[in-house]
C-alpha cells in the first residue's frame, strides 16, 4: 500500500469556492475512475489557504492507471480551467509505510 499526499495552496479567500467545486463536480468525476481520497483537510494553524487530502493505491501502477484514464476523461480540460484561478500552487508527495515494531 502506498499513499500520495496532494497539498494545494489556494489564493486568500478561496477555500469555500474550492471545497464546493471539489464536493459538487471533482470528487464525483474522480469516483468514476475509482479515485477516491482517504482524507481531505484544510489547514487552520501553519501555512493557511491550504487544502490537503490523501490517497491510497495498492501500489505505483494502480496510481498511474487511475490517473492516466482521469487525464483522459473529456470534462477534465473544464475542471482545470476553473480550479486555476483559485489554486496557486500543487505539491504531491507519494508516501510509503514503513514498519517499526514499537509502532501502533
Amino acid at each position: 500500500m502506498i499513499y500520495e499526499l496532494r497539498t494545494y495552496q489556494m489564493k486568500m479567500g478561496e477555500i469555500p469556492q474550492y471545497l464546493a467545486i471539489a464536493e459538487n463536480k471533482l470528487l464525483p468525476a474522480l469516483s468514476e475512475h475509482g479515485l477516491n481520497p482517504v482524507g481531505f483537510w484544510t489547514t487552520d494553524i501553519g501555512t493557511l489557504n491550504e487544502v490537503v487530502h490523501l490517497w491510497a493505491y495498492q501500489d505505483l501502477n494502480e496510481r498511474q492507471e487511475k490517473w492516466s484514464k482521469w487525464a483522459e476523461d473529456p470534462r477534465r480540460p473544464e475542471f482545470l480551467k476553473e480550479l486555476s484561478r483559485i489554486i496557486i500552487s500543487q505539491s504531491n508527495k507519494i508516501l510509503s509505510p514503513v514498519a517499526f515494531s514499537g509502532l501502533r
